[in-house]
């Protein structure tokens, strides 16, 4: 990305003491870039995950192998659409509220998800659709083959449709096994998301953030709004979901971004939560390629599909 405004070092930069592995237990930061949009940043996992459109291309690949598998059994059905989110970046409130001017129009509403396009409803499913689509109800789940390899030696279920065995968990299964898991060997999707929540934990208790979030609470006290922090901004403020863009809200919130930017607590979690994500990747770095590897060809497939 490109760093916005001068490139400041962090005081303190290298935390002391070892996690008993040999390993610093908080990564140097040398830098930390002065910031405060986050809408067009990147990380370094994300290059690991599918983006906010290929993830939509993703589950249309998936609608189609479905209704294939449906009109295997026999039944015409069509897959909902995925709206195609209208927020500005996948990364624009990874820190929560950041844009001053979100903040003013909208206070602590999220537009991006409240203006969302609503998916169009379908069409209610006869029994015999929704046994074929979903497979049966009473399944355990050590007998729903967790890849598409062991789906096949499987041959389905007992349950039939147009002389054809419903796929064992239904032809939503089938379709997210040909899509997500083909062989034992896939690395498992949610991998590196939980990969990411790991590093975004850890850096929330980092003493860097920390330090940041104290400064921003002071911050804040001077505005009036006793606050321990701001993750839990909106929850400390009494602030419904009814009202996140009321005048108050939207006072507050300008409050609280223009703490974060004179503190430059983006600037540093930013750097912080990025030095997790690297040690991450360098500690589970032959499966993290694996799994780039499999969303390229994932990405393939859907490709041909759609």
């Amino acid at each position: 990305m490109t760093a916005v405004g001068a490139v400041l070092a962090l005081a303190g930069c290298s935390a002391g003491g070892s996690d008993g592995s040999g390993e610093s237990a908080e990564p140097t930061v040398t830098s930390t870039p002065t910031m405060l949009r986050t809408a067009d940043v990147s990380f370094p996992m994300d290059a690991y995950e599918a983006t906010a459109e290929q993830q939509v291309t993703l589950a249309r690949a998936q609608g189609v192998l479905t209704s294939r598998c449906m009109a295997r059994l026999g039944f015409t059905y069509q897959a909902p659409e995925r709206p195609v989110s209208s927020a500005s970046g996948s990364n624009a409130r990874v820190f929560g509220l950041v844009d001053p001017d979100t903040a003013a129009r909208y206070g602590y509403l999220n537009p991006g998800t409240a203006n969302a396009p609503v998916r169009a409803a379908t069409g209610s499913l006869t029994e015999a659709e929704q046994l074929a689509l979903s497979g049966e109800d009473d399944l355990d789940p050590a007998d729903v083959p967790a890849n598409l390899e062991e789906a096949e030696k499987s041959g389905g279920s007992d349950v039939t449709f147009n002389g054809e065995r419903v796929p064992v968990g239904g032809c939503v299964r089938e379709s997210y096994l040909k899509l997500y898991a083909r062989k034992a060997n896939e690395v498992d999707i949610l991998f590196v998301f939980n990969l990411k929540s790991d590093a975004e934990s850890k850096a929330r208790e980092d003493s860097r953030v920390r330090a940041v979030d104290k400064r921003w609470s002071s911050c804040m006290a001077k505005a009036g709004y006793e606050l321990t922090g701001p993750v839990n901004a909106v929850k400390e403020l009494g602030l419904t979901e009814s009202d996140l863009s009321s005048p108050r809200a939207v006072t507050a919130a300008k409050a609280d971004v223009a703490c974060k930017q004179r503190v430059n607590l983006v600037g540093v979690r930013y750097a912080v939560t990025t030095a997790y994500q690297r040690r991450l990747i360098e500690e589970n770095a032959q499966t993290m390629s694996l799994a780039k590897e499999q969303l390229e060809s994932r990405l393939l497939l859907a490709a041909e599909l759609t």
